[in-house]
């Protein structure tokens, strides 16, 4: 039997299979959910921290060949820092670095007359120049840049924009406040009105399909008609332009009338996976909670990169150039630093997020494969559990993976950015075909790293067969896969639409009358940012939860009957099994049954 059984491509449901004594009265269900696990894919771990420690000598390095104030405030001719105490340097030949510039803060560059440029540090800047960012900045280029600025009636925009934030700050506290009470409110909606919800996005979504090909295929028929009349000259037009966007908008809704009529009954399952996800938060809710703290040690790692970016753009090894001007050249050390610093950050992200998919794999398929649910208890604490003492290895593979991925994208862009200089088609196209091409293999392999996680969490199985595992099971179910992805997906991201919507009208309402503000929109604008990070952290959970579960779903029918081996799943998820009233019937019949 294929996994849920979905050869049978009229039916949604699932063949539980028949018993070989229907009369038997001691049941079992096969264990899918193991507790007794080893460490995986070691390997790719110990990889990682190599890599760590590669990194921190090669930082190290850099550290030793740079100074971060050379990138920060500027250094002079002779290799001084503005405003620092520069060492002295051994060789007679960089005799004049190593001075002391505390009093000169400020670098100021020159060009004299045969185009040779010149830095030097100086207490402060000439009437000629500007500050900004600890260098003299020519006031010609401020002039241009100020004459911009107040055309856009943006001369003293920072100044109030600040001022206004200052201001509003209460009513910036509410629409949090306000943000995290709907996407709450949105959670429960999606356990309990889940149905109502999914129907009206898309019967909204068919009939502004439908509208909006007959307003253009009207506008089109006028059109023609004011041509035909002679009333719009037809060089004017727009005939043209309505009849193609009428009949790509009209396939457009075909292709949609046929989605929804084909995915009718695939559909039901996705709301019914939605109620399943709402029953998981409700029984474990600190699941909201793992993208907080995940996205702040995502905010770390993006400072230390930076902060190591900075060091390694400082580094070099000193020289003269023709001019007598001592600067700092890169050697192969401090260049192959630039792309270890990007691939490491690359990694860590990839990790960081892959720690977070594992957490909650492993607490929802433990909530899903035990039999009475009162009686789990810290499930989100054991799967952090099994993550840290099993598991780090198969996060560290998947995050190898995407970030070699990501890495060789990079240079692709930083190739076609040097090769913008030449005018050749054909290389730029090859370019944008290998960029285009990498960019959906690395959506794929990212989708598939995610459900291996997830057969990872269920099996204690190692990355490869893990990814074996959840292409089997997708690819087996790739009509209600295709359903999840496009009705589920479409629903979290409406949901959260409706959360910045309606934070931002709250915010016209309690922002636009407040007194003392020049630019009311710059709070307005700030509270939905707001509001979509509080809604990006509370709904897009569900996205991992409901993949969980429908892997689960998928595992319970390919090792369990219904009959000889009762399912796991709830009495909502089995009435998208075959011969589903069977299977409930012998359910009934087990004294100690536990399914919601």
């Amino acid at each position: 039997m294929g996994c849920c059984g979905c050869s049978d491509e009229p039916s949604s449901k699932v063949d539980p299979g028949t018993p070989e004594h229907e009369g038997m009265s001691s049941r079992h269900s096969e264990q899918v959910f193991v507790t007794d696990r080893s460490c995986t894919d070691v390997l790719p771990m110990i990889l990682l921290i190599c890599l760590a420690v590669g990194f921190g000598f090669l930082v190290t390095d850099v550290v030793k060949k740079g100074d971060i104030y050379r990138v920060i405030n500027g250094y002079d001719d002779c290799g001084n820092v503005c405003g620092r105490v520069t060492p002295h340097e051994t060789d007679p030949k960089f005799s004049c670095k190593g001075a002391d510039k505390t009093k000169e803060r400020y670098l100021l560059m020159t060009v004299d007359e045969k185009g040779v440029k010149s830095r030097q540090c100086v207490v402060n800047c000439t009437d000629q120049h500007m500050t900004f960012l600890n260098r003299c900045i020519n006031k010609q280029v401020h002039e241009t840049a100020t004459s911009i600025i107040r055309k856009l009636g943006l001369e003293n925009f920072y100044k109030e924009a600040s001022r206004d934030i200052g201001v509003a700050w209460r009513e910036l506290v509410y629409l949090l406040l306000i943000a995290l009470a709907i996407s709450l409110g949105i959670l429960f909606a999606f356990r309990y009105m889940v149905q109502w919800v999914v129907y009206i996005i898309l019967l909204g979504a068919i009939l502004a399909c439908i509208g909006g090909s007959a307003y253009l295929w009207l506008a089109w028929y006028n059109e023609k008609n004011a041509v035909a009349a002679h009333e719009v000259p037809e060089e004017d037009s727009s005939e043209q332009a309505y009849f193609i966007y009428a009949i790509t908008l009209t396939v457009v809704t075909v292709i949609a009338l046929l989605i929804v009529l084909v995915m009718r009954k695939r559909i039901a399952l996705v709301m019914q996976l939605f109620r399943e996800a709402g029953k998981a938060v409700y029984a474990m809710p600190v699941l909201l909670l793992q993208p907080i703290y995940t996205y702040l040690l995502i905010g770390l790692t993006v400072c230390a990169w930076v902060y190591c970016m900075l060091w390694i753009e400082s580094a070099g090894n000193i020289y003269m150039n023709r001019k007598g001007h001592i600067h700092f050249r890169k050697d192969a050390v401090v260049i192959a630093s630039r792309w270890y610093n990007l691939f490491f950050f690359f990694v860590t992200f990839e990790f960081l997020l892959g720690c977070q998919h594992m957490v909650v794999a492993c607490a929802v398929a433990r909530w899903f494969f035990t039999r009475d649910k009162k009686h789990l208890s810290l499930a989100v604490t054991r799967g952090f559990g099994y993550l840290v003492r099993f598991h780090l290895g198969t996060v560290a593979f998947g995050a190898l993976v995407i970030g070699v991925v990501r890495l060789i994208r990079s240079i692709i862009s930083f190739v076609q950015n040097r090769l913008k200089n030449y005018d050749n088609d054909l290389v730029r196209c090859v370019m944008c075909a290998c960029q285009c091409c990498l960019w959906c293999f690395e959506c794929a392999l990212k989708f598939l790293t995610r459900n291996a996680y997830i057969e990872t969490a269920i099996y204690g199985c190692n990355f490869c067969i893990g990814g074996k595992k959840a292409f089997h099971a997708l690819s087996n179910n790739i009509l209600r896969l295709a359903a999840i992805n496009s009705v589920g997906d479409f629903v979290l991201f409406l949901g959260k639409v409706l959360v910045v919507t309606l934070t931002v009208v709250s915010g016209i309402y309690l922002i636009q009358k407040k007194e003392g503000l020049n630019y009311p929109w710059v709070p307005i604008a700030l509270a939905g940012v707001f509001a979509f990070l509080v809604a990006h952290c509370f709904i897009s959970i569900y996205e991992m939860i409901i993949d969980t579960i429908f892997l689960c779903f998928c595992e319970d029918c390919e090792k369990n009957d219904g009959i000889n081996r009762p399912y796991y799943m709830s009495r909502g998820l089995m009435e998208f099994v075959e011969n589903s009233k069977k299977a409930l019937r012998y359910l009934d019949q087990e004294p100690h049954s536990a399914h919601a």
